[in-house]
C-alpha cells in the first residue's frame, strides 16, 4: 500500500506539472508539496467512498490557505463544496463555489463551481426543478428511432480525479432540436456524485446530431457516460436505460 500511494503522488505531481521526472534537472518537491499531494489524494479517495466526514477534516480551510494556488488546491477545495451540498449545507457550498470563482478564474475547478452555482440558483427559483429532473428517465423513454450523433466531443476528465485513478459514470438526459442542437441537459445520476456532472453538462451542450426537420417535437435522449482513469471513455445510449 505505501508503494501504491507513492505512485499516486508521483502521478499527480507529474500530471499537474508540479515536478519533472528528471531528477538531474529539477530538485525533489518540497515536503509541503508532498504533504499537499497526499492530502489531495486522500481527500479524493475518501470522496469516492462517500466519506464526506474525512473530506471535511482533510480540507480544512486554514490548511488549504497555505497551499500554492494551483489546480490541485482548487480541485481539492471543490470537493469540500460538493460535500457541503450533498449534506444539505447549501450556503456553505455556495460560499466555496464563489471563492473558487473569485480566486481561480479559468481553472477546471472554477468551471465546475460555476455549474453548481447555476444549478443551485435554478433549484432556488423553481421548486419543481428537482421533480422535473427525476422525471428524466420517463421523458427519454420512447419508441422513436435514436437520433444519429454527428459530433459528440469527449467529456473532459476532471484532472485530479484522473491522476489519482478515480473512475465513475454520469447519466445525462437532454433535448435534441430539429436542427440537431442539444438543449437543457441534466445529470440524473452520477457516481461519485457531482464529480463528473459539470464536465458532462459542458460537453453535451456542444454535441450535435443529425437534423430532423420533419419531427413534430424535440427528441429526448438518455446517455450513460463512463469514465476510466486509463483514458477510456464510453457513451452508451441503450445502457443508460438499464441503470438502476
Amino acid at each position: 500500500m505505501p508503494n501504491q500511494k507513492a505512485t499516486i503522488i508521483t502521478i499527480i505531481l507529474v500530471a499537474l506539472g508540479g515536478v519533472s521526472l528528471s531528477a538531474c534537472r529539477t530538485p525533489a518537491p518540497a515536503p509541503t508539496s508532498l504533504d499537499a499531494t497526499r492530502t489531495s489524494s486522500d481527500s479524493y479517495l475518501a470522496y469516492q467512498r462517500g466519506d464526506c466526514l474525512t473530506v471535511q477534516k482533510l480540507t480544512d480551510p486554514a490548511g488549504l490557505r497555505v497551499w500554492a494556488h494551483d489546480e490541485m488546491r482548487h480541485s481539492t477545495l471543490l470537493l469540500r463544496g460538493f460535500c457541503h451540498e450533498i449534506e444539505g449545507d447549501i450556503q456553505g457550498a455556495r460560499d466555496i463555489y464563489r471563492q473558487l470563482a473569485r480566486e481561480a478564474p479559468g481553472s477546471f475547478a472554477s468551471d465546475e463551481a460555476a455549474e453548481r452555482t447555476r444549478i443551485l440558483k435554478i433549484i432556488e427559483k423553481d421548486p419543481d426543478y428537482l421533480q422535473w429532473v427525476d422525471g428524466a428517465r420517463e421523458r427519454a423513454h420512447s419508441d422513436k428511432p435514436r437520433r444519429t450523433p454527428v459530433d459528440r466531443i469527449p467529456v473532459e476528465f476532471p484532472p485530479l480525479a484522473k491522476a489519482i485513478g478515480i473512475d465513475g459514470y454520469a447519466i445525462v438526459e437532454f433535448e435534441i432540436t430539429r436542427r440537431g442542437n442539444t438543449e437543457n441537459p441534466v445529470v440524473v445520476e452520477s457516481h461519485p456524485p457531482l464529480l463528473f456532472d459539470g464536465a458532462v453538462l459542458r460537453a453535451v451542450r456542444r454535441w450535435q446530431y443529425e437534423r430532423e426537420p420533419s419531427t413534430s417535437e424535440p427528441d429526448r435522449q438518455l446517455i450513460r457516460i463512463l469514465f476510466r482513469p486509463d483514458g477510456w471513455q464510453g457513451a452508451s445510449d441503450q445502457g443508460a436505460m438499464g441503470v438502476p
